[in-house]
């Protein structure tokens, strides 16, 4: 029983003490620039999937047939240039 009482005695003295550190503002207010976070905002926005049929149709990028044309005719005269081994040293 004593030592249970000592154990509540602290505990509530402890919250006392601590219950003086607080603060009625917030430690940061004013002091934080009002930019925080515009970064993280901006990456959201633009990874965001397009969330109406309209938007979605309007990404449709159409191919060039000249173009792969072009790309198939070097493929097969062989001017394509050879793949370059990359890897995490730099070499």
């Amino acid at each position: 029983m004593k030592q249970q009482t000592i154990s509540l005695f602290c505990g509530g003295a402890i919250l006392v003490i601590l219950g003086g550190c607080t603060t009625v503002q917030p430690a940061l207010e004013g002091r934080l620039d009002p930019n925080l976070g515009a970064a993280i905002r901006t990456n959201i926005q633009t990874q965001a999937v397009a969330p109406t049929a309209k938007q979605k149709a309007n990404t449709y990028i159409p191919a060039d047939p000249s173009r792969a044309a072009l790309a198939l005719k070097n493929y097969r005269d062989g001017n394509v240039e050879a793949p370059v081994p990359v890897n995490s040293s730099g070499n």
